[in-house]
């Protein structure tokens, strides 16, 4: 499906960011003075009041149905958390068909628990009691969706979801616009098992707003460290509101049925580098998080490494755009001629560390914020993809390379050098 090319400065100031047909620049360098975007992460949905509790402490059993009329999901914000001994809570869909626990003063032991997305308007919260005894929980607000993050059916040779130009969504979400034609496919599509498994859909809370990014596990001194964008999350109380979902992709190519997917919080921010470089400090735009439970055992990391990034290299871009289940930019075209690869290196876009960023010709998407670049030849992650539209009318995407994230990182993260 044919797209019309954008001109900088109109549409593209708007977009999540796409490339795909762009030569590189001579030498392998984008224009010093080009355009870059930054648009933060994806808007899914708004922070809305809500009051409700439960006695303090409780006497036993407690239930109620939590609905937000005409959301296409539902995160409930419990405060003041805490349970007795061997009492619990369930979030659930009307069906039963999602259902999550919580026990304790929840995951991260601070009674602050973001429970994960329920799809739909409503969400059933329960308390399970024996005896009572435990102080409960208040509820004070919810998130409300607003972007619809259940997986939407695609009939082959068509653009993805949300792929045509579209208005700016409410609430400052941005849209997809692909530049000339569609090359993103389902993640089944290519046998990538050790590079896809560690990447997951992150859904958050900052400023008031529900949004989604993209993240990793990624080979590091402390177990279950994810990786993403700064411009994603860069406090600890935006990392404790993750919920980072592995998985979350179809089975087949054909985009007809879905695999099997799990949910981790977020727990303690290790280390975050700002998007803009002031004075000597930041430029990278990164964060380091750490999840609770163990994902890391189920599935597995990605191994970042110093190897220095040439034009030409061929790159697999695995991603959520719009929040959507787990694509891949392989392709730079729906012909599936041309592949995505790095067209500049060692690049300065506005705001950066110099030296320290690439550009690649591979679609991207709102939510597509913090994937990996990842070297097809080895396997190994060189970038973390961040910008879009790096060069003058161009659609090409920029990341930081990882060797400048390893000499930052120091020891939180494990890097190799091939």
């Amino acid at each position: 499906m044919n797209r019309m090319m954008l001109v900088a400065g109109s549409l593209l100031a708007l977009t999540g960011c796409a490339g795909n047909v762009d030569a590189p620049g001579a030498g392998g360098t984008d224009d010093a003075d080009g355009f870059e975007t930054a648009p933060g992460p994806l808007r899914a949905g708004d922070v809305i009041a809500y009051a409700a509790e439960t006695s303090h402490p409780y006497a036993g059993g407690w239930k109620q149905a939590i609905t937000s009329p005409g959301a296409t999901f539902v995160r409930v914000h419990f405060n003041d958390f805490s349970l007795a001994k061997g009492d619990y809570v369930t979030v659930s869909s009307p069906d039963g068909a999602q259902s999550f626990r919580y026990e304790d003063r929840g995951p991260n032991g601070d009674g602050d628990v973001w429970a994960f997305a329920i799809d739909g308007e409503t969400a059933i919260v329960e308390l399970h009691s024996r005896t009572g005894g435990g102080h409960g929980f208040s509820i004070a607000d919810i998130g409300h969706g607003t972007l619809a993050l259940a997986p939407d059916p695609v009939t082959s040779g068509e653009a993805t979801p949300h792929s045509v130009s579209l208005e700016r969504r409410p609430g400052g979400g941005t849209p997809d616009i692909v530049c000339a034609t569609e090359g993103r496919e389902a993640i089944a599509c290519h046998d990538l098992n050790a590079q896809q498994r560690p990447v997951a859909r992150l859904s958050f809370v900052r400023d008031g707003g529900m949004y989604v990014c993209t993240g990793w596990l990624i080979a590091g001194k402390n177990r279950n460290t994810l990786i993403t964008n700064n411009h994603c999350i860069s406090t600890q109380t935006e990392a404790t509101s993750v919920e980072a979902r592995f998985g979350y992709q179809y089975m087949d190519c054909l985009r007809s049925t879905m695999a099997t997917d799990q949910r981790f919080a977020g727990s303690t921010l290790l280390k975050t580098n700002s998007r803009t470089r002031t004075r000597s400090r930041g430029g990278l735009d990164y964060t380091l998080i750490q999840l609770s439970g163990d994902p890391q055992t189920t599935w597995g990391v990605l191994t970042p490494t110093t190897k220095a990034p040439s034009v030409g290299n061929l790159i697999n871009f695995i991603q959520h755009p719009g929040g959507r289940p787990k694509e891949i930019g392989f392709w730079r075209d729906d012909a599936h001629t041309l592949r995505c690869q790095i067209d500049a290196i060692d690049q300065t876009y506005s705001g950066t560390l110099s030296g320290s960023q690439i550009g690649y010709s591979c679609d991207s998407e709102g939510g597509s914020s913090g994937s990996p670049i990842i070297d097809a030849g080895t396997g190994r992650a060189f970038g973390l993809h961040h910008l879009a539209n790096v060069a003058w009318f161009s659609c090409r995407n920029g990341g930081t390379e990882m060797s400048a994230i390893c000499a930052d990182a120091g020891d939180l993260i494990s890097c190799v050098n091939n």
